[in-house]
Order: structure tokens, then sequence, then C-alpha cells
């Protein structure tokens, strides 16, 4: 099922700035130009959730990649040799990996791990 959206026409947008806005706190708001969408308007706090799962979601795309990339050249390696390469490149890893020595989300900790990957060159098995 498709969601519905609040709409505003462009003029009313113009002439209501203040309502446009309030509208936007409680969800997106398509503005209207001769009954044709041209426009999305949102708050500021759903664009920066927007913007952070956007961001996660391509570390995630980049993770897999990776790993689609190291089975099929069979580069796997140990995270003790992960930590041993980063070290070399002077990435300090102490418990980073860990998601119980932290408080980030596992969201956060798979986009850790896979920037790790795409440093180091190789990937975690």
């Amino acid at each position: 099922m498709h969601k519905l959206y609040q709409t505003i026409a462009a003029g009313d947008l113009k002439a209501n700035t203040n309502a446009a806005f309030a509208m936007a706190e409680k969800g997106p708001v398509v503005v209207l130009s001769k009954a044709t969408p041209k426009a999305v308007l949102i708050s500021p706090d759903e664009w920066n959730r927007s913007a952070q799962r956007l961001s996660v979601l391509e570390a995630l795309v980049e993770a897999q990649r990776i790993e689609v990339l190291n089975e099929t050249h069979q580069s796997w390696v140990t995270g003790a040799e992960l930590k041993d390469r980063l070290a070399k490149r002077g990435v300090n890893l102490r418990s980073s990996l860990s998601p119980r020595s932290s408080d980030i989300d596992r969201h956060t900790h798979h986009s850790v791990v896979a920037i790790y990957r795409s440093v180091a060159g190789c990937s975690l098995k």
C-alpha cells in the first residue's frame, strides 16, 4: 500500500510558510504546482535521520561488495592479521572491532568494520 503524503500548493506554501513548516514537522509535505509534485518539504530532523540511514546503508553495501570480492579471490584473513596490517598503517584498533567495548550501535559497528576492511584491503571471516 502506498503511503499518502501531506500536500500543499506552491502558492499556499508562499502565503503560509509557517503552516507548511508545521506540516513538515509531522511528516513529508509534497509541494504541488498545477497539481504536479514539484518538491518535498521535510524537517531538519527527518533530513538528518534520512542522511544517517543512507550513510549506514552505503557502508553496508560497500561491506557486502568487499565480502563478495574476498570470497571470489579467497582473500580472507584472521582478525589478528587484520589488526597487524592496520597497525602497520598507523590505525590503532585496541577494542574498536568489539561492539561490547563501546556504546556504538550495531549498524555503526558494521560501518566501522567495513571501513577497516577497505583500509586493510581484506575482510574478516
